[in-house]
């Protein structure tokens, strides 16, 4: 008998490591915007290990809906939940890029957040976008990077979405 959307998502809370992959990885094969909603839920469960799986499936589901949740990940307490979120950003292409410029600005006093960022405009990163991108990456690296990214994130997003400032 096929197990129900929410019995899957209840074996991510499992403390049996096997139970959970299996759980998401059928998670994962169902998507659609049910199962995306129900992960989404899961990134604000206390325990690490449920808010892995679920970053984890959703960026293997790679549905640009789920950008936003994501994006918050990157400043998760746990290092193996922001890499994971991360890495889903990246899977998402496009959304993950100009969902991470536009947070940006409003979280860049979180350390752990600029890493995060850092990571997914690293890697997405490419000829098209390079001349906009870099020098995010750069404010990031450099001097006083809650200060100096914002605006230069701020500014990358306007050129990526094809407007200006006024």
């Amino acid at each position: 008998m096929e197990r129900s959307n929410q019995e899957l998502i209840q074996d991510l809370h499992s403390s049996d490591p096997v139970v959970r992959q299996n759980a998401r990885e059928e998670l994962v094969r169902r998507d659609g915007p049910q199962v995306v909603r129900a992960l989404v839920v899961e990134l604000t469960d206390p325990r690490q290990q449920v808010r892995w799986e679920a970053a984890k499936a959703l960026g293997e589901i790679a549905d640009p809906v789920a950008a936003p949740a994501l994006v918050n990940e990157l400043a998760d307490e746990d290092p193996d939940v922001r890499w994971v979120a991360g890495e889903g950003l990246i899977a998402m292409g496009e959304a993950g890029l100009l969902t991470v410029l536009s947070e940006l600005p409003k979280r860049a006093a979180s350390v752990a957040f600029r890493e995060g960022a850092h990571h997914v405009l690293h890697e997405l990163k490419n000829e098209r976008n390079a001349a906009v991108v870099q020098p995010v990456l750069d404010a990031l690296r450099g001097p006083e990077p809650g200060v100096n990214a914002p605006p230069v994130a701020a500014d990358a997003l306007w050129k990526l979405r094809g407007a200006h400032p006024l």
